[in-house]
């Protein structure tokens, strides 16, 4: 099955053109059917195996259906991966598989909390980078996506929130939040072998110490088509800059300090074009001072020349607080950016960078309380373009400023592209089976979604690929 040469290919100029089709199957063979004998216990969250166990699908498949991709969204608050398919019907999706990420022997005895995702170009292995546990001992697991097994436990240091494979898949670049680095790894897939072979301690740069940054984490990055990659610094919108890291060199090549780029969140390169979009947000805060950018809180998003390395949109709005993940359409017409406090966001026209519709809400809990609102995270867009899924975090969230990233249902809601309109909220782990008890036992893991990502399993007509870089 062929797949598109530009997805893992740094790209020469500014533009490819043309229909391409999108591979995520490894020689056509069907994902094997889970064991019903190889069962977890949901009841006890302190309950591990030293092997890997699959849980019994809440929903059994047609057998006689054929899945067209896979959505894996991770739970960070019972450190599970969750993994559902296109059901029979219209806007139904069947749970087939889940994923205890602290059930594998090659993970450290603390166990770890899976945070963000990302693919390889043939989608057959996926790196999740963990935020915490595992110590110094597992910063980011690969899975082998054909049969769910963990193949690597990298030691990329503490705090990693984000792993991806560059563009011709021999390397992971890791944001390391608690060293403030960013980690390069060789992965020889066909081995299935992991190696730190490097690393760029961010405030030892002279580049960023000469653009007077003097604080913040690396939080996420992305591929430009230049042989770079561009790093939001976080967490805080008041650490937010951006770093540009030269590949050939592996050293920071530019770097845009607050006063100029206060980005702390999301990464996204343009399909086609030498442009890149960023995001910036901050929570409100209803304790600060009537009137400061604290009480009123942040949500912007920035647009970024990579050819030219000029800032083309100087933070536009995007209509709610502490604007987070964004996603583009297959067809790459419409950029959908979502803001995590007030449960909304907007589309922006890639073509123009302007805003041309609002999206009243992600999740379907919205209201002017804060208490009574989901709260979406990341979002990741079915291969066929019919759908956008996006991650609502729970009542009790593992990271993020708690006023904005706490949430009423935790799973993730399905959008129907079209429409703009929830057509389902999947909870993989309903909050209702947790009690006030449990709720307030901090022993007693509860569910938090976070990261997501959408695995083809079929060809697609499509005009990008279903994940960057492009």
């Amino acid at each position: 099955m062929e797949l598109d040469p530009t997805r893992r290919t740094f790209l020469a100029g500014s533009a490819t053109a043309g229909v391409i089709a999108v591979a995520g199957c490894t020689g056509g063979e069907e994902d094997p059917e889970p064991d019903p004998d190889e069962d977890e216990d949901h009841d006890d969250p302190d309950d591990h195996d030293d092997e890997h166990t699959d849980e019994e699908p809440d929903d059994e498949p047609d057998d006689d259906a054929t899945a067209q991709y896979e959505i894996w969204a991770l739970d960070q608050g019972r450190d599970n991966i969750h993994i559902y398919e296109p059901g029979d019907g219209d806007d139904e999706f069947d749970h087939v598989e889940e994923i205890d990420v602290n059930g594998f022997e090659d993970v450290p005895d603390e166990g770890v909390v899976p945070h963000m995702m990302d693919f390889s170009s043939d989608y057959e292995y996926a790196a999740i980078a963990c935020t915490a546990g595992g110590g110094q001992g597992a910063g980011t697991l690969v899975f082998r996506t054909e049969d769910r097994e963990l193949v690597g436990v990298i030691d990329t240091g503490p705090g990693s929130h984000m792993a991806s494979f560059d563009p011709s898949d021999e390397y992971l670049h890791v944001d390391v939040m608690g060293d403030r680095k960013i980690v390069r790894v060789d992965a020889d897939l066909e081995d299935e072998t992991f190696e730190v072979v490097d690393y760029i301690e961010i405030h030892e740069s002279d580049v960023v110490a000469e653009a007077g940054i003097d604080s913040g984490e690396p939080i996420c990055h992305q591929y430009d088509g230049h042989g770079r990659t561009l790093h939001t610094l976080g967490p805080s919108y008041h650490d937010g800059a951006l770093v540009i890291v030269d590949h050939d060199e592996f050293a920071v090549e530019r770097a845009y300090s607050g006063d100029e780029l206060p980005t702390n969140c999301g990464t996204m390169p343009h399909p086609t074009e030498d442009k890149f979009y960023l995001t910036a947000g901050l929570p409100s805060d209803p304790d600060a001072e009537e009137g400061t950018l604290e009480y009123e809180g942040v949500g912007d998003y920035y647009v970024y020349d990579t050819a030219e390395d000029e800032i083309l949109v100087d933070g536009e709005s995007t209509d709610g607080i502490d604007a987070h993940g964004f996603w583009f359409t297959p067809d790459g017409e419409e950029l959908w950016v979502l803001n995590r406090e007030t449960n909304d966001g907007v589309i922006v026209d890639p073509e123009t960078d302007e805003v041309i519709e609002e999206i009243d809400a992600y999740g379907e809990h919205q209201s002017d309380d804060p208490d009574e609102r989901d709260a979406p995270d990341i979002m990741w867009a079915s291969p066929d373009g019919e759908y956008m899924f996006v991650t609502l975090r729970g009542p009790e969230p593992v990271s993020g400023d708690p006023h904005a990233a706490t949430g009423v249902i935790p799973g993730f809601s399905v959008l129907d592209v079209e429409s703009r309109e929830i057509v389902d909220v999947i909870e993989p782990d309903p909050i209702a089976d947790y009690d006030d008890e449990d709720l307030e036992d901090e022993s007693i893991p509860t569910p938090d979604f976070h990261g997501i990502g959408v695995r083809p399993t079929a060809e697609f007509d499509s005009e990008i690929p279903n994940s960057p870089p492009f």
